[in-house]
């Protein structure tokens, strides 16, 4: 008579019932994170939780409230970063395999061995993707490869380290739809968007480029070879610390400096095929001027000191009074000219006089 009494529990303990109640399971449980969301505190602070599904052997699977761990646990160091979930869809497709399912794979641990209250303590390789590790023959090679919202890194067994941005994936919608029982895609991304990267290798240079198909730029510095070189499409500037030189190749370059530009060196040689402009209020040169190849002049020349020309001189201007010496003289123009206007002297040197003259004077042409 006294099995169809309900027994007050306070007094009677039902064992059975108890067990279920107590008990700790304190094993550490593999599972994948569904979803995340916020939880508010008391002082207004906002965190976040995961509901992570955890595999837990003969019990089957169940969701599991955790929050994340982290490699630093300080006020000042610290570690922040989301978790990938899932849609799990409307049916059991999402149940079960985790290969199909694009969330990420997590390590689980219980608080006090309460399955209510889990912590993610690490990851696991997703079931769904190879590794990319590819060990050589021989000796076994020490390589990190990882890749977090667009941006991989890797280290090769050389120590070569490359970090590369790729994007966003363009196929990422398909990770969010539901699970379909068919394998998740692999990442596609846009390779015009993405690619560029930065690296070190085994020798200590670095090399930053955007990785463009074409007309590339990029900054190398090859610390063995002792340049620098900056590349932007088909201009390249080359900084040689050896030589210690620079070597610019481009189409078009522009100084603009507001109030002074300055040149300081011992030779310059300045070569343009088809056109040399200076443009200046003021121009003032000095030493030996060495002019080689045809010169125009346009405006008024003022000089101070002797000139002397050798060749024929042809003047179709209005000549201003003053002496003029046409071969020879006291104030030569001409040294040693064959008089060669008119009949003249037959070709032989004469010695002019000084001429005080307003006229125009025109040489045979």
């Amino acid at each position: 008579m006294e099995d169809y009494i309900v027994k007050d529990s306070s007094i009677w303990q039902n064992t059975e019932a108890n067990v279920s109640v107590f008990d700790q399971d304190m094993g550490i449980k593999i599972g994948m994170v569904r979803e995340n969301f916020l939880i508010e505190n008391e002082d207004g602070s906002i965190e976040t939780r995961y509901m992570v599904e955890v595999h837990g052997g003969r019990k089957g699977s169940f969701p599991v409230k955790c929050i994340r761990g982290s490699r630093f646990g300080g006020i000042y160091n610290y570690e922040e970063y989301t978790h990938r979930g899932f849609n799990p869809g409307q049916d059991s497709t999402s149940y079960g395999i985790f290969a199909i399912r694009p969330g990420d794979m997590v390590v689980v641990a219980f608080f006090h061995g309460d399955s209510r209250e889990g912590v993610i303590l690490t990851h696991v390789n997703h079931t769904g993707r190879k590794e990319k590790i590819e060990q050589p023959q021989g000796e076994f090679g020490v390589e990190y490869y990882s890749e977090f919202n667009g941006i991989e890194t890797i280290i090769n067994s050389d120590g070569e380290y490359t970090q590369t941005f790729k994007g966003q994936p363009i196929n990422l919608d398909q990770l969010k739809e539901a699970p379909t029982g068919s394998p998740v895609p692999p990442a596609e991304y846009d390779e015009e968007v993405g690619t560029s990267f930065y690296k070190w290798d085994k020798t200590g240079s670095f090399e930053l480029s955007d990785n463009a198909s074409s007309d590339l730029q990029s900054i190398k510095i090859d610390k063995l070879g002792g340049t620098i070189t900056i590349t932007s499409g088909k201009t390249t500037l080359t900084i040689d610390k050896n030589e210690e030189s620079y070597s610019i190749m481009n189409k078009k370059t522009t100084f603009t400096s507001e109030d002074e530009f300055n040149v300081i060196t011992k030779k310059m040689d300045v070569k343009a095929d088809e056109l040399f402009n200076l443009k200046a209020t003021d121009i003032k040169t000095g030493g030996k001027w060495n002019q080689k190849g045809n010169m125009e002049i346009l405006g008024d020349i003022k000089q101070t000191g002797n000139q002397m020309i050798t060749g024929n001189v042809q003047c179709i201007q209005f000549m201003t009074s003053g002496p003029v010496a046409l071969a020879g003289g006291q104030y030569p123009l001409i040294w040693d000219i064959p008089l060669i206007i008119g009949t003249g002297n037959l070709g032989a040197p004469v010695i002019s006089t000084p001429l005080l003259m307003k006229t125009t004077l025109t040489t045979a042409t």
